[in-house]
């Protein structure tokens, strides 16, 4: 054979070469090519959903602890502001206040008085209720200052109105009958 001809051989048999990679390219890569293509867009879009639906996720446990949370604030609010007068729940508090703080309580006094508006105009808001406490207690000065200081931090909310100090044993005794007039608030 002549060189020409091996040549012309060689061209054309780089040429059918060409030509078949180009069909198996046309045929089996393109496709997978395209099938690949169409998973990394299914592979993004499902990525995407599932970080929408963990944030979602989020967004409700936050919900559900700020829920919770909201729930043990109105539990320590109807302990503070009950829905009833709750008298008997006032006097086992006062009881045990003056028993703790060393005071007797001599003599209890419970009036009601008016129930005052609510500054809010809505449907659920029915005002205050007050109930004025006038005790009459006897003990130390130190006895009646820890008394206070336990009246003012006790769960249920309370305002001193008067109070009104009196001797009750000898000049160098630290004895004295206290006059005590507070207001306990409930909701109507």
């Amino acid at each position: 054979m002549k060189a020409s001809t091996k040549r012309a051989l060689s061209l054309l048999l780089a040429a059918a070469l060409v030509v078949a990679s180009l069909f198996v390219y046309a045929t089996l890569i393109r496709g997978e090519y395209e099938n690949v293509a169409r998973l990394r867009g299914e592979y993004a879009s499902k990525s995407a959903f599932l970080e929408e639906q963990g944030a979602i996720i989020t967004q409700a446990q936050d919900l559900i602890a700020r829920y919770k949370g909201a729930e043990r604030l109105g539990g320590q609010l109807s302990l503070a502001l009950p829905k009833n007068e709750s008298v008997s729940s006032i006097m086992a508090q006062v009881n045990f206040l003056a028993r703790t703080n060393a005071l007797s309580i001599q003599s209890v006094n419970i009036s009601y008085l008016p129930i005052k508006p609510s500054l809010v105009k809505l449907s659920s808001a029915k005002g205050l209720g007050t109930l004025r406490l006038d005790l009459k207690l006897f003990g130390s000065y130190a006895s009646l200052k820890r008394f206070l200081n336990n009246l003012e931090t006790n769960v249920r909310i309370s305002d001193v109105q008067s109070l009104k100090i009196e001797p009750a044993g000898q000049p160098n005794q630290d004895l004295y009958v206290y006059s005590l007039t507070a207001d306990v608030y409930y909701q109507p």
